[in-house]
């Protein structure tokens, strides 16, 4: 009997993954894998954890591309999923996949033990030190004051807290247009996790450097909405990587 158990788990339709980069509220489906997925228009699945605990996930389309979105930052946070981290996801052909993961050393984590570590690190508590490391620059922006923004990174990068459910206009602060050679008129790319890009042109305004043409489609094209948190990473010469990260996330 368990022969024949392993040989039909064998055949369960299961795509791989390995942790890279920001993957904590996102994680794409590979776009070969779709064709296995229930004929039905899936939005809704279920992820089955190695305790045999179940998350009940969204599945967000973009385009051609489709992504486990809410409820998978849930899933991340128990697991605690890392970078480097190795995960199988094993479809049943309905709406459930059962997940396996593996660390850093090779072999299959233990949940627990992550998590105890997980839970006694420190929590961060400055907040004007969380703003400034890494050069990440925030704008005057009310909120910004209560509350530290879990993002850090050695390239220079601006953030903006919206007030509404797009920007405008973002003026790139003087320290940021010197490292990085920006000048009025330049093109730059700017480039979401998920794989899509836009081309913008710098303006000029009394001396200042402007993001402007384009930011409000790029704000549609993500979905932003109030209270959202939009970082621009510079992470190449005249590339820059955004980030989004949900209000109610920190």
């Amino acid at each position: 009997m368990a022969r024949m158990k392993t040989e039909h788990s064998a055949r369960r339709p299961a795509f791989f993954k390995a942790l890279m980069g920001h993957f904590s509220q996102y994680l794409r489906i590979p776009s070969a894998f779709i064709k296995n997925l229930n004929r039905r228009s899936l939005h809704i699945c279920s992820l089955k954890g190695p305790s045999g605990q179940c998350w009940v996930v969204e599945l967000e389309k973009r385009g051609n591309r489709l992504f486990f979105h809410n409820g998978w930052e849930e899933f991340v946070k128990h697991h605690p999923l890392e970078v480097g981290d190795f995960l199988i996801f094993s479809y049943d052909g309905v709406s459930m996949f059962d997940v396996t993961i593996y660390g850093k050393t090779f072999c299959e984590k233990n949940v627990k033990a992550a998590k105890r570590r997980s839970d006694k690190l420190p929590r961060r508590s400055d907040s004007h030190a969380d703003k400034r490391r890494g050069k990440l620059l925030v704008d005057d922006v009310e909120e910004t004051s209560l509350r530290p923004i879990p993002f850090q990174s050695k390239n220079s990068s601006v953030c903006r807290i919206l007030k509404t459910r797009t920007l405008y206009e973002v003026c790139i602060p003087t320290e940021v247009v010197i490292a990085e050679g920006l000048k009025a008129g330049m093109a730059i790319k700017i480039q979401d996790t998920f794989g899509m890009s836009w081309h913008l042109r710098l303006r000029g305004s009394h001396d200042r450097v402007l993001m402007r043409s384009g930011l409000s489609k790029i704000c549609r094209a993500n979905k932003t909405l109030p209270g959202d948190t939009v970082i621009f990473e510079f992470v190449k010469p005249r590339v820059v990587q955004l980030h989004i990260i949900r209000a109610g996330a920190y």
